[in-house]
């Protein structure tokens, strides 16, 4: 059966929300985030330039991820309407429902995107890379570290068991309810400084320079949460570290 991203689902951190893209809600944030200047200094360019090109994505890429995975691309967004960034003199107050952004009104998960934060396991891993990108005018702002350090949370809390409903009825994750997975890793451009001083600050550890089959064998920084075997093979990472720090 195809996935369909409940309408319900969110993870909070104090000031995020972790939930699932819909459309034609988050599809000129999609355009907005991957065309930013931020995005595009470290990710190979994209084509999805137009809404429609960003609606495509949205229900058809982004669900095969979660339908195979059963996690993939989450959008983040703000909690308090208070958090809200004004660019250009344009007031983004008025997408949260007209809301005073001093104040600290709780917005709608999915309601003010600020960025995407991902779980991603292709056919040549075993456990899934953590990823995030953020619109420039909410990059600096410890964002990234808090929804990373959110999302691996999530990846890492045990299932529930098979009798108990892993969430409740309306989709909701309980405390302390997460996926069960065995590992999550961190894959980032060699040079890429600032992704891997956030994948040092959400506890995963540097393990070496990679070649990634992933990003067509390019060498790449590989981070893991401590407690990962020692030989990365396990998880399907190959090839000889090209590093040594």
């Amino acid at each position: 059966m195809p996935f369909t991203p409940p309408s319900t689902f969110h993870l909070a951190s104090p000031r995020l929300y972790i939930s699932h893209f819909h459309a034609p809600q988050h599809n000129q944030f999609l355009v907005d985030l991957y065309n930013s200047e931020l995005y595009t200094r470290h990710n190979k360019g994209t084509n999805v330039d137009t809404p429609e090109k960003a609606q495509a994505q949205i229900e058809n890429w982004m669900p095969g991820w979660h339908e195979r995975n059963g996690y993939g691309p989450y959008v983040v967004s703000l909690r308090f309407a208070r958090d809200v960034v004004v660019v250009g003199g344009n007031d983004k107050t008025t997408a949260a429902g007209d809301e005073d952004e001093d104040d600290g009104s709780l917005l709608k998960p999915g309601q003010v995107p600020v960025g995407i934060v991902t779980l991603m396991r292709g056919t040549h891993y075993t456990v899934p890379d953590c990823g995030f990108a953020l619109l420039p005018e909410y990059a600096g702002k410890g964002y990234a570290t808090e929804v990373g350090r959110r999302i691996v949370q999530y990846a890492m809390d045990p299932k529930k068991p098979a009798t108990t409903s892993a969430v409740n009825d309306d989709d909701v994750p309980r405390e302390g309810e997460g996926l069960g997975l065995e590992g999550v890793f961190g894959f980032t451009g060699s040079n890429n400084a600032d992704s891997r001083k956030v994948c040092e600050r959400i506890g995963l550890k540097f393990r070496g320079v990679y070649p990634l089959e992933a990003f067509g064998d390019e060498p790449s920084a590989v981070f893991a949460l401590p407690g990962m075997e020692a030989d990365l093979s396990v998880y399907g990472i190959k090839g000889s570290r090209t590093d040594v720090e």
